[in-house]
């Protein structure tokens, strides 16, 4: 299990689909992001629908500090989106309760250097109350 002490809003959790699997992606998602572009959602269930990948679950911890608990059977899909969380709004990150120091940080951005890239450019970091869905043309 990993988790992040978070200090911040969550992403849209559309970016963590793109982020794991890529744009447009048949995935199946659970979860309390409501409204659907909401930055505050506390928990998060994603798998998907194009493999026999197993599912991540993302849940709010609400013992000691501000923690998301990321959870897979997938050492790579729970580390990058434990990864991803912290890089966009985590203050610390722990792998099975060890805090991992900055360089432990380094290398994992740069094993995952492709997905974290997807996800900076991904479409979803501009939804809002006025266009929760930036993907659809007017």
């Amino acid at each position: 299990m990993h988790r992040v002490e978070i200090c911040g809003d969550r992403p849209d959790f559309r970016v963590v689909i793109d982020l794991l699997y890529g744009f447009g992606r048949n995935v199946d998602t659970d979860g309390d992001s409501v409204p659907v572009h909401s930055r505050v959602w506390q928990h998060l269930y994603i798998r998907d629908r194009e493999s026999s990948d197993p599912s991540v679950e993302v849940a709010f911890d609400e013992e000691g500090p501000a923690s998301l608990e990321v959870e897979s059977k997938s050492t790579q899909l729970e580390e990058l989106t434990a990864l991803y969380l912290y890089l966009f709004c985590g203050r610390a990150l722990y792998a099975n309760g060890e805090k991992l120091t900055s360089e432990d940080i380094e290398a994992l951005e740069k094993r995952y250097a492709t997905q974290l890239h997807r996800a900076e450019v991904s479409i979803w970091h501009t939804s809002s109350n006025d266009n929760p869905y930036p993907n659809r043309v007017a």
